[in-house]
């Protein structure tokens, strides 16, 4: 294909910013390209191939062209999924932000990243539309799924230092890379694991979605799961993230 070739892929908006009184820049999560970053001249202007302008956390099909300098030409965006539901509960926006939030600091640009954009796109459709009550549930599905097609995911089989499984008492380490006996522990913070907790994990990592979708986790698994996430992702990415803190948690809700 010719560079200048203009490329169709299915895309997702994590974010924008106004370029000009008409223009938008658009950062694109997509499976092909991972993340891309791209100019939409005049997509503010009624009537543009562009619908309009673009949202946060829309979904559709986007014709690309590369040209040279760090941002591609985005000729033209058909919207498929606008996830309506998102913005009309603050559990659901602040959900579906942080999931936008962790596909841009693990997608790069030109790098395909098909898992994890499967991953968020389900997670997004997922949020919009799910009962209120298991948004925290799929926002550690979503984690879990990302650590994994990041190439993250923790060692939750055995002792991430020894190797070993012999039955006595687990922590969680992100240091470590996952799970570990208390005599493997090294230095830093941790947490341990409660009865039932290991199977919460093995759970959650392996089960298939319609599995979950039928019998969704419980508060307390997804508090369990929280609990080691919220210490895992920040030592991922070495930061925490913006809107960790703003999550949908087991037995709160945000109004």
């Amino acid at each position: 294909m010719s560079r200048t070739a203009p490329e169709a892929v299915d895309a997702v908006v994590l974010r924008w910013v106004a370029f000009g009184e008409t223009s938008q820049i658009v950062h694109l999560a997509t499976a092909e390209r991972g993340r891309v970053a791209a100019l939409a001249k005049g997509s503010l202007r009624p009537g543009s191939a562009c619908q309009g302008g673009l949202s946060t956390g829309v979904r559709g099909a986007a014709v690309l062209r590369k040209r040279r300098g760090d941002l591609d030409l985005l000729t033209s965006f058909r919207l498929e999924h606008v996830h309506d539901g998102l913005a009309q509960d603050l559990d659901r926006w602040h959900a579906a932000l942080y999931v936008l939030e962790l596909l841009r600091a693990w997608m790069h640009p030109d790098l395909p990243a098909p898992e994890l954009y499967a991953a968020g796109t389900t997670a997004l459709a997922l949020l919009d539309r799910a009962p209120a009550d298991q948004l925290a549930g799929w926002v550690v599905w979503f984690e879990a799924r990302a650590l994994a097609a990041s190439g993250h995911r923790p060692v939750i089989d055995a002792c991430a230092a020894c190797g070993t499984h012999d039955g006595s008492a687990l922590w969680f380490h992100p240091g470590a890379g996952g799970l570990v006996h208390g005599a493997c522990r090294p230095p830093g913070e941790a947490r341990r694991l409660a009865p039932g907790d290991h199977d919460v994990l093995a759970r959650l990592y392996t089960a298939r979605l319609g599995d979950l979708a039928r019998e969704p986790l419980g508060d307390r698994a997804v508090a369990a799961a929280r609990g080691m996430h919220d210490l895992f992702v920040p030592w991922v990415l070495e930061r925490r993230p913006r809107l960790l803190a703003s999550v949908p948690r087991p037995g709160v809700t945000v109004r």
